[in-house]
């Protein structure tokens, strides 16, 4: 477990978009429209204060309030969430989703799925079963962690939240964007909230070193003073690339690319830059 040891003074952060500075109280400027900072980003900005890495995080941030374009509507909008909207859909028949004995999508489920699942667009292993193709189990239990989807007698059923998502996805989008920073906890939050900006900064792959850099400069550390390494967030990484990757659409890129699509920073953005100010 990672406490923040220093620094963290809880308060707002705002960076005007494009000009990288600190003003030191409650906004953002996004898109012309007032935002405040995720809690979770805030927090770790100013626990980084005397640190190189407080300007480098905050030209980052500022980076993704200015790139994150209009979220998309319409037919656009169903095409980035395309493969949320597949399963929620196989779901929702009166069978449910059948699945396997052992509780896998079938092999002719899986090929089908695949061709919607933005992140199997580069896949290059073996897919004739589920539980050979992590990217597929991976966003699955995401689904089912969301409590969008659940198993019932070898199928997957659509939970009352599931039945809203697929109703409008609009509502599906706002519901992802409102869970894509980890709520576990605080360090998983914050890790979180920074690896967020650097998915969408850093082109194909995020420094995690860097991230494990500018948590340990603000004051992470477990109980012994030891900062966490690379190694031990790459989970938190994993995971969020799981939720970010499939937002399309991607193009194909080559394999181990995980740059993100331009829906995708919308999301990021969204999530990061709040309507309405954070509950103290």
């Amino acid at each position: 477990m990672f406490a923040q040891v220093r620094g963290g003074s809880g308060r707002q952060m705002w960076l005007e978009c494009g000009k990288n500075r600190e003003r030191g109280e409650v906004v953002a400027e996004v898109r012309h429209e007032r935002r405040y900072l995720h809690p979770r980003l805030s927090h770790v900005l100013s626990g980084l204060a005397g640190s190189p890495m407080q300007q480098a995080l905050a030209d980052r941030v500022a980076e993704v309030g200015a790139s994150g374009g209009p979220p998309p509507t319409g037919e656009a909008l169903r095409e980035a969430l395309a493969a949320h909207l597949w399963l929620l859909q196989r779901a929702a028949a009166p069978e449910g989703l059948p699945l396997t004995t052992a509780g896998w999508m079938k092999p002719s489920t899986l090929t089908e799925f695949m061709e919607v699942l933005p992140t199997a667009a580069d896949w290059i292993h073996s897919a004739t079963r589920e539980i050979d193709v992590h990217i597929v189990t991976d966003f699955r239990a995401t689904l089912q962690n969301y409590r969008l989807l659940g198993k019932f007698k070898n199928s997957l059923r659509l939970t009352e939240a599931g039945k809203a998502a697929l109703a409008d996805s609009v509502d599906l989008w706002t519901f992802l964007v409102e869970r894509l920073v980890p709520a576990d906890d605080d360090f998983t939050g914050s890790v979180g909230a920074v690896v967020l900006v650097h998915m969408v900064t850093s082109g194909d792959r995020v420094d995690m070193d860097a991230v494990a850099r500018t948590m340990a400069d603000a004051g992470w550390k477990d109980r012994d003073g030891v900062a966490a390494t690379a190694r031990e967030l790459w989970p938190i990484y994993n995971s969020l690339w799981t939720v970010l990757g499939n937002v399309g659409p991607r193009e194909r890129e080559p394999h181990g690319n995980r740059r993100v699509s331009d829906a995708a920073r919308s999301m990021v953005c969204e999530a990061l830059f709040l309507e309405r100010a954070p509950e103290r």
